[in-house]
């Protein structure tokens, strides 16, 4: 049997890729692997980290995927912790959150077992066998033994917000097939606007802007008297998880967000040929999930279409409550414009977007 191309499923975040994951997670022939990339990089933050240039070593690699994110980890430290996130240590846990909860354990480990410290340990010691190779043989030879472990006979990799990394996974794995998942920006922003990811993510990049260096990578503090004083509270050192709670990210400004994603995720994914990109609609898997479920599985391969699986999962299909049409006019109209770039950009995917 072949063993088809890895598949990444891409989207902005917000447009129902997680659903994805839980259902792959029950298809036999398929290693779900969830939040991976998300994770490593800190919200996208660590890039360069994620996909150093030229050859690393064993120990390198281990400190990519095991080191504990910043960003993450301050969220679990304050209790604002993204409900994607499995790993909720306990004071039995190997791991403590006040220490800093490792890339690898805060979801994509827990996502495959119950027992995920102990999968833990066999991941380090498999990594410690890698020789120096560039990282993208590392990944290759991680996601491979994963799969192995746990007898599927190929991965999938999702990640939230991964449109930001899609260019990186296009250079990093050749040949890779993408799965673009897309909803209706302005529900994708609204549902933004209450995430906690997204609400760390923007505001680090109000801070790093402003800083000219990520504060929670760096301890340069020569602009601090330039940040306003309602991001005061968001610097690592200073970090309160009640204003976190309270502080409101402008939902047409994650409207913006959401256009640029989309337009530099089609721009990454149009240099592919058209079979290995896949564009769906989360509204369909909605509307229709047995038909969006076989489309799906078809692109998987021929080998991993199974009409027991696709039956048993579009009974678990649901729909979100999150719509902009609740909003005031003023804000509904400030919104439609901020997403009308990504709407053009996906053409008529949405083609009765209204504001």
């Amino acid at each position: 049997m072949e063993v088809p191309a890895p598949l990444f499923i891409v989207g902005t975040g917000r447009c129902g890729s997680t659903m994805l994951s839980e259902f792959l997670r029950e298809h036999d022939g398929v290693l779900s692997l969830s939040e991976f990339f998300c994770f490593t990089t800190d919200l996208g933050g660590r890039l360069a980290q994620s996909f150093p240039t030229g050859q690393i070593d064993a120990a390198q690699f281990w400190r990519v995927i095991a080191d504990a994110p910043p960003k993450l980890s301050t969220m679990l430290r304050h209790d604002v912790a993204m409900p994607e996130v499995l790993y909720r240590p306990t004071q039995a846990s190997r791991f403590r959150a006040d220490a800093g909860v490792p890339a690898l354990m805060q979801t994509t480990l827990p996502h495959l077992t119950s027992d995920a410290e102990s999968l833990f340990l066999e991941v380090e010691e498999f990594a410690a066998t890698l020789p120096t190779a560039p990282i993208a043989s590392h990944y290759a030879r991680l996601f491979a033994w994963l799969t192995a472990r746990f007898g599927k006979r190929m991965w999938v990799e999702r990640s939230g917000a991964s449109l930001h990394v899609v260019r990186r996974l296009v250079e990093t794995f050749p040949g890779a097939r993408f799965l673009h998942l897309v909803r209706d920006g302005r529900s994708c922003a609204l549902s933004m606007s209450r995430h906690y990811g997204f609400r760390m993510a923007l505001i680090a990049m109000q801070l790093t802007e402003i800083l000219g260096a990520d504060p929670f990578e760096s301890g340069d503090r020569r602009w601090l008297a330039d940040i306003p004083d309602d991001l005061i509270s968001f610097l690592p050192e200073t970090f309160d998880g009640k204003a976190f709670r309270r502080h409101e990210i402008p939902v047409d400004v994650c409207g913006h967000f959401w256009s640029g994603e989309i337009i530099d995720g089609l721009r990454a994914l149009s240099s592919l040929p058209s079979d290995r990109v896949l564009t769906m609609r989360y509204e369909d898997f909605v509307t229709a999930p047995e038909a969006s479920l076989s489309r799906f599985a078809e692109f998987l391969g021929p080998d991993y279409v199974d009409d027991r699986w696709v039956q048993r999962m579009a009974k678990r299909v649901r729909g979100s409550a999150t719509c902009a049409s609740t909003l005031a006019p003023r804000d509904r109209r400030e919104l439609s414009d901020a997403c009308a770039p990504g709407f053009a950009a996906l053409g008529g995917l949405y083609a009765d977007a209204r504001g």
